[in-house]
């Protein structure tokens, strides 16, 4: 059976989350394991107490919701898990998805995480950054399942490896899929080669309808945004190839401008997997990791506030 993670907090803009992830889950199917993540506070008592009610406020709401959205023989159709744990959501997340085997992690563009609310998305980068498998980052509000995908990368550059995984979500998201390259001027002479790119990546997915196109534009990002609104994509796929050019798709000026692609659900292919260092005893390994934590932690809190 499939799995979906879904990191949740107790904001209102939870509800979508929770809410599009069940319809999700009936239509694959899947199981959910629901993952809340609680900041205790230096004086409680009986922190094993806090986070029981903490996951009895979290089963109160997942039993609303599961009828409130869906038919009964549907919501009663669902299998949920609950993982509820104290600490921050980033320090959990990668472990948790590896031991769940999430096919797939749904969350809100916005979360409040260690007593904090970031900007728009950079909560979702960052853990997007975490997991290995594909990240689906729904918009409040946005409750429909998508009949219409455009999927935009750098076909050239983007590994094949990669597509098997999406096409696991073939059966989640059915519907047409269009893929977009976009390529600046200077790249003319290069057209054929990314076609021939094209087409090999169509040849790995298995949806039963897919269109190439080639696109010309010197702001991919800014052209995305337009061809999703002209087409009316109800899900787009993306693959960046950093952290810095994810965190661009959610940047402040698309947000309050209602940029097109952010409302609509995002869904990020972690296209590069981070380089591992290696130890050579195992003092070293004990100091590598502790580096690689603190600089997940520094440039997670090191984001621009909302």
């Amino acid at each position: 059976m499939k799995t979906i993670l879904v990191p949740i907090d107790h904001t209102p803009a939870a509800e979508f989350t929770l809410a599009y992830a069940n319809k999700l889950a009936v239509r694959w199917p899947a199981e959910v394991v629901l993952l809340y993540c609680h900041q205790l506070d230096d004086q409680a008592a009986e922190p094993a107490a806090v986070l029981r009610a903490q996951e009895q406020r979290l089963r109160v709401l997942v039993e609303r919701l599961r009828y409130q959205q869906l038919t009964r023989q549907n919501g009663r159709r669902i299998q949920y898990r609950y993982r509820v744990l104290a600490g921050c959501l980033h320090d959990h997340v990668q472990a948790e998805a590896a031991a769940c085997a999430a096919d797939l992690v749904v969350m809100g563009l916005e979360h409040i995480d260690c007593g904090q609310e970031e900007a728009p998305g950079n909560h979702a980068a960052t853990i997007a950054a975490l997991v290995s498998c594909p990240v689906l980052v729904v918009p409040a509000k946005h409750r429909s399942l998508p009949n219409s995908l455009v999927f935009s990368a750098d076909f050239d550059a983007l590994g094949l490896h990669l597509l098997p995984r999406l096409s696991g979500l073939a059966s989640a998201f059915p519907g047409s899929l269009d893929l977009v390259q976009f390529y600046p001027r200077t790249a003319r002479p290069r057209r054929r080669r990314l076609k021939q790119a094209l087409g090999r990546a169509a040849s790995q997915l298995t949806w039963p309808t897919i269109t190439e196109h080639l696109v010309e534009d010197e702001a991919p990002l800014e052209g995305i945004s337009e061809y999703c609104a002209r087409t009316q994509a109800q899900l787009l796929i993306i693959a960046p190839a950093t952290t810095a050019q994810l965190l661009r798709y959610f940047d402040q000026c698309y947000t309050q401008t209602q940029a097109y692609h952010t409302q609509i659900p995002v869904l990020v292919l972690r296209a590069t997997e981070p380089a591992v260092p290696e130890a050579c005893c195992e003092h070293c390994q004990q100091r590598l990791a502790q580096e690689e934590a603190a600089a997940r932690l520094a440039a997670y809190r090191a984001v621009a506030w909302a």
